[in-house]
Parts: structure tokens; sequence; C-alpha cells
């Protein structure tokens, strides 16, 4: 990479992002990849078994639960974000 200027420098990105394109097109990137795993909570109540059942019934509640404690916190986040702007900017 010698002192080309202006053009050597473009020449040398140009080639550098091909390599990178070459290098990323090798290796096929599936959903599960870009979207990581699914979690399963279909069900084929024809093959599914009790136990299966009351898995899924768990996971969605645990699922629910966790919904709700970041609803709750992101409530209370917000009313004291409004309670501060309310106190710094409000005329007494």
């Amino acid at each position: 990479m010698g002192g080309g200027g202006f053009a050597q420098h473009a020449k040398n990105v140009i080639e550098g992002n091909r390599a990178l394109l070459r290098s990323r097109s090798r290796r096929k990137r599936t959903k599960e990849d870009v979207y990581g795993k699914k979690s399963v909570t279909k069900l084929h109540f024809k093959k599914s078994t009790s136990r299966d059942i009351a898995r899924v019934r768990k996971k969605m509640f645990i699922q629910k639960e966790e919904e709700k404690r970041q609803m709750f916190y992101a409530v209370i986040a917000t009313g004291l974000l409004f309670f501060v702007l309310y106190i710094l900017f409000v005329p007494r």
C-alpha cells in the first residue's frame, strides 16, 4: 500500500469489500442463525403427551409473568421520568 493518493485508497476499499462479500457468501446462514431458535409453543395434540402440554403451559405462564414484570418496571420508570420533568420544568 504505497502513497497512491485517493484513487489507491478507493481501490483498496473496493477490493476489501469484495473480499468480505466473497467470504460471507460461502457460508449460508439460516433463519435460525439470524433470529435464533424458535420456542416450541405449537402442540400436536394427537402426538403430544400430558407432560408436553404441561411443559408448554408452564413456559407460557413464566413468559407471561416476565412480561408483566417488565411492564410494571416500564410504567414505574415512565412515571418517575414524568415526575422528574415536572419538578424540573414547572415554575413555582
